[in-house]
């Protein structure tokens, strides 16, 4: 399995141009959901549903959504978010980071 994933990172090492515009591309995004769904909730409009918001975080998006959180004081006070979503971020993170160590072999 180990044999595997380093094979997988490799791979995605050796085009990480399109990986790493796809996780900026999805925390760019999960960032603009976040700032849309604090304004929709200002004017009591049709909200973003909190699944898509905590989807699109766990898809490579937890930096953009914590940030959005931080930046926009939106959702802050949900469990499923202040848990959840630091929580995608870290993990995130120790993928990059999996990526890189095991890609650049």
């Amino acid at each position: 399995m180990a044999d595997y994933l380093k094979h997988i990172c490799e791979f995605i090492y050796k085009y990480d141009i399109f990986f790493l515009s796809f996780f900026l591309l999805m925390n760019l995004i999960t960032f603009a959901l976040f700032r849309a769904d604090k304004k929709k909730a200002e004017k009591n409009a049709f909200r973003i549903p909190e699944r898509d918001l905590l989807g699109f975080s766990a898809c490579l998006g937890a930096l953009g959504g914590l940030l959005g959180m931080v930046v926009f004081h939106h959702k802050t006070r949900k469990p499923k978010f202040f848990i959840w979503v630091p929580v995608f971020a870290i993990l995130q993170i120790i993928l990059l980071n999996l990526v890189y160590k095991w890609g650049n072999v």
